[in-house]
This record gives structure tokens, C-alpha cells and sequence, in this order.
């Protein structure tokens, strides 16, 4: 099994865009120890669905065949696990032929998905879950100061 990679987000006192927003990345190996950490600021993301979905970017980037992308973003899990192949026979259309939003994200997210074998699970968000909660720190670090700047 490889590595367990944990995503954050924070986009304090913002939910519809227009300001900065932070993406944080936890890597843990098999004996739970941390081997990478990054927080990443987001200039004037649109909303924290597309923040959610930056930070899912920045994981499967990062990963490696096996690795285990945990987010506590429904629509991040079940957009990779269930809804990502009918978007695309679709025409990346949802159902009531709706476009997918952050369809550019979705297509790096499946070209991605292509590229190596990860998985992505849920994690319940503020669980105590240690790479939930250092993930979302980093996240708010980089949300608060300028940090590796996307945007």
C-alpha cells in the first residue's frame, strides 16, 4: 500500500468567492508518519466547491500508483468514484443536460485518474482524524498568509 495522502481547504468567512483561499496537502507513510506537507494559497477562488477540487488536483499530482487520496469534500469523493465516467459519455453534461461545473478541473482530474491507480475515500471532516486536522491547518496557514500563490 502506499502512501495516505489528506487534502484541506479554508476559505475563512468566504463561501462565495473573492478572496484568498488555502489548499493544504498531508502525506503519511504505513507507520503514520508524516513525509510531506505543503499549505497553497488560492488567489480569489470562485467558490469552496472549486477550492475543494484545486485541492484534489494538488493530490493526484502529487500521488503515485497505490497512494490513497482522503477528502472530506462529498462532491470531490463521489465525483471521482461515481459520477466522473457519465459526465464524460455525456459530453460533460450532467443529468437535465446541466454542464458540469469546473469542467477543466474534472478533465485534469481525469486525465490524472488515467495516468496512475489511486483512490479517493471520504474522510468525516473535524473528526479528529490527525491527517484531517493537519491538512485543514495547513489549509488555513495558507489561506491567512501568501504562500506558494495559485491564481
Amino acid at each position: 500500500m502506499g502512501y495516505s495522502i489528506y487534502v484541506g481547504t479554508s476559505a475563512p468567512g468566504n463561501h462565495s468567492g473573492g478572496t484568498r483561499g488555502g489548499i493544504g496537502l498531508a502525506v503519511y507513510d504505513n507507520h503514520n508518519e508524516i513525509v510531506y506537507e505543503k499549505g497553497i494559497t488560492v488567489d480569489n477562488p470562485n467558490d469552496h466547491v472549486e477550492l475543494d477540487l484545486i485541492a484534489l488536483v494538488e493530490a493526484l499530482e502529487y500521488a503515485e500508483d497505490e497512494d490513497v487520496v482522503y477528502s472530506d469534500s462529498e462532491y470531490c469523493v463521489k465525483g471521482f468514484n461515481e459520477w466522473l465516467d457519465n459526465w464524460k459519455r455525456k459530453g460533460w453534461r450532467k443529468s437535465g443536460r446541466k454542464a458540469v461545473a469546473n469542467r477543466g478541473l474534472w478533465q485534469r482530474v481525469d486525465e490524472l485518474r488515467s495516468e496512475k491507480y489511486v483512490e479517493v475515500e471520504k474522510v468525516r471532516a473535524n473528526s479528529g482524524n490527525k491527517g484531517n486536522e493537519n491538512a485543514d491547518a495547513l489549509a488555513f496557514a495558507a489561506a491567512q498568509n501568501q504562500m506558494n500563490i495559485i491564481g
